[in-house]
């Protein structure tokens, strides 16, 4: 249970700068007087903003700094829950938000918004609207409950009966089931991936098998030809052998004939050189006189002898040119076939050589075929290493094919809590086990307030009411004042049912200018002694503009406007107690 004990505040609305205080706990009733203006719903506004960071009237935040100072509004408001003891403190300009828990600073680590949504959902355990609908009835901007939404009644509703968790849980099973969604598309896809992945490595693994015995046979087949081109150029070597035997036996049966030439080559180089002395001797002959040597003279019959001698001479030389001209032309015939034979024999021996080295280069590529092909044959490494791959993945789709079907129960087991958690699950069981208390306790303040119709709300909150005269109508079908009384009755069975359910329950009740609107005399009555006597632990506020209620309260807080600024006294059984209010 929420117990307030002090509210106070100042430079709030027309407050000035000294704190108002109100001690919450003093009466169990109390009445709140004052003319227009003079700050009488301000404790609505402190109460609100406080605890919620808003005006309960319509006007915007910053309107609830005082006009005239423009600064240092503050509230601060004193409760405890259980055995701790709250302060929150909050204002504008500066701005303020602080809470303290048994004296000490609480939850100042997070941002303004989250310690505000954490303030109401951790310690007050109700937002704004359950607070309006719990513990304020106004006349001004409160909104009825039967005037809200059937969405905004189920939330305050689920609020008292503290089920609103039911919600929160569905939000998070919301954001959680999507999460398993993805999930278990994400496992789909990976199982999906996996499977894929088997059947191509599968398919290449038997590539690779085709490609090997491929490479294999082709490998083969280049081997086969490099043997064929090594015959073939044996083979030429052979022939080409055979055709330089057969030429040497015809340069042998040629008698060689170039040393023939050679030596008549000889032969008229020596007839040449005698000729030239002969010559020599001849001309010597026919123009010396006297011998060189002895200085005797020369007869000329000896002239004569010596040069018809060296005439014959000369005649048998070119006699022997003759003859060696013939034998030379003879053995040009010969030296023809040998060069031809030469040649031949030549051209053979570059076959030779060029297909022997050829026979080297393929005999290079035959052995270098036979190591490929036996590497081929003995290496099995990747075809090992691709089946040990493919075994992995069958591993791997065994695990993602068991992640796959945990994500596909944990699906399962999320989609029927979600039922659970929707609006039509477990929270309407429960509402529904509390319907007929809510209706019970409404149609028993209605009857104390003298208006006798039989009022039932259904499990969505909508409205059925019956009368003797009239089968069935509505909350709109009621005059203003009747309207009053539903209102009132609804707000005293909500705190009754937060009591029971220890949810929201909370010593505060304020009516804001219920007994100064529709109700009748009858009705005024009736609702002051429902107050004075439904709660023992309450206390309740009453805002109102009559001052002939006065005797009906344990206290009175009557507000005035000196000077612009609202001022509040006390008025007890023990005589007035005057609180000035700083300016």
């Amino acid at each position: 249970m929420i117990l307030f004990q002090k509210i106070r505040w100042k430079n709030l609305l027309s407050t000035g700068d000294s704190f108002t205080e109100v001690d919450i706990t003093s009466a169990r009733t109390n009445l709140i007087i004052g003319t227009n203006g003079a700050g009488k719903s301000t404790i609505l506004d402190a109460f609100t903003f406080g605890l919620f960071g808003k005006p309960f009237r319509k006007i915007n935040k910053p309107q609830l700094v005082n006009s005239v100072n423009e600064k240092g509004t503050l509230v601060e408001i004193e409760f405890t829950i259980g055995r701790k003891e709250f302060l929150v403190r909050r204002g504008i300009k500066p701005n303020i938000f602080e809470i303290y828990c048994n004296g000490e600073m609480y939850d100042q680590n997070s941002s303004a918004v989250d310690q505000q949504k954490n303030f109401e959902q951790n310690v007050l355990k109700l937002n704004y609207k359950s607070f309006t609908q719990i513990v304020v009835l106004g006349s001004s901007t409160f909104v009825p409950f039967m005037r809200l939404p059937l969405a905004q009644r189920r939330e305050i509703i689920e609020d008292l009966l503290d089920i609103n968790v039911f919600s929160s849980m569905n939000e998070v099973l919301k954001v959680r089931l999507k999460e398993i969604k993805d999930a278990v598309r994400t496992h789909e896809l990976n199982t999906q991936s996996v499977k894929e992945k088997i059947e191509l490595q599968k398919g290449f693994i038997s590539n690779l098998e085709v490609k090997k015995n491929k490479d294999i046979e082709q490998k083969k087949s280049q081997l086969r030809e490099v043997l064929d081109q090594q015959d073939n150029c044996r083979a030429k070597i052979v022939d080409a052998t055979q055709m330089i035997a057969e030429i040497n036996e015809k340069i042998v049966a040629l008698n060689n004939p170039e040393k023939r030439r050679n030596d008549l080559r000889d032969l008229s180089m020596k007839l040449k050189r005698r000729v030239t002395k002969i010559t020599g001797d001849k001309k010597f002959y026919e123009d010396s006189e006297i011998c060189p040597t002895c200085k005797q003279s020369i007869s000329q019959e000896f002239k004569l002898e010596q040069i018809s001698a060296l005439d014959s001479k000369i005649r048998e030389v070119e006699t022997a040119f003759a003859d060696i001209d013939q034998r030379l032309a003879e053995v040009v015939s010969p030296l023809e076939a040998l060069q031809e034979y030469t040649d031949g024999i030549r051209q053979c021996t570059e076959v030779t050589y060029t297909q022997e080295g050829v026979i080297t280069t393929l005999d290079g590529q035959r052995k270098v075929l036979q190591r490929e092909i036996k590497d081929l044959v003995d290496d099995s490494t990747s075809v090992k290493e691709e089946a040990k791959k493919l075994l992995e993945m069958t591993e791997s789709l065994k695990t993602v094919t068991n992640s796959l079907v945990e994500s596909r129960k944990q699906l399962d087991l999320h989609i029927t809590a979600g039922l659970l958690l929707k609006d039509s699950g477990i929270k309407t069981r429960i509402i529904k086990k509390y319907l007929p208390v809510m209706n019970k306790l409404i149609n028993q303040y209605l009857n104390k307030l003298q208006f006798f119709c039989n009022f039932t709300l259904d499990e969505e909150f909508k409205e059925v009411m019956k009368s003797r005269y009239i089968d069935e109508f509505s909350y709109e079908n009621f005059s203003e004042g009747e309207k009053a009384r539903i209102d009132i009755s609804l707000l005293l069975t909500w705190r009754g049912i937060a009591k029971l359910k220890n949810s929201v329950d909370t010593n505060l009740l304020i009516l804001d200018e219920i007994f100064d609107g529709s109700l009748d005399t009858v009705g005024s009555d009736e609702l002051s002694f429902i107050l004075r006597t439904f709660n023992d632990k309450s206390n309740v506020y009453v805002i109102s503009h009559r001052d002939n209620l006065t005797d009906k309260f344990q206290r009175v807080l009557q507000f005035s406007k000196p000077q612009n600024f609202s001022k509040l006294e006390v008025l007890e059984a023990g005589g007035p107690q005057s609180i000035p209010q700083g300016e």
